[in-house]
């Protein structure tokens, strides 16, 4: 049996979410940088060690979803 799709999320509708995910980003550097794979070149330029996540990617999107939800 087919599993149903969940319902699209109405971004332009709620535009306060895509604040709540930049204010969120903004404010956590680390936890952005595993999100969005932190490079070794650009830690090494920036005189920091590279930001490794533990978590895999769904389980970063699932702390996304729930500050925004």
């Amino acid at each position: 049996e087919k599993k149903s799709r969940a319902p699209s999320l109405e971004w332009a509708k709620n535009p306060a979410w895509t604040d709540l995910i930049v204010t969120y980003l903004t404010t956590h550097p680390s936890f952005r940088a595993k999100l969005f794979s932190d490079s070794t070149n650009d830690a090494a330029k920036e005189g920091r060690a590279k930001h490794v996540g533990k978590d895999s990617k769904s389980t970063l999107y699932g702390t996304l979803a729930e500050h925004v939800f």
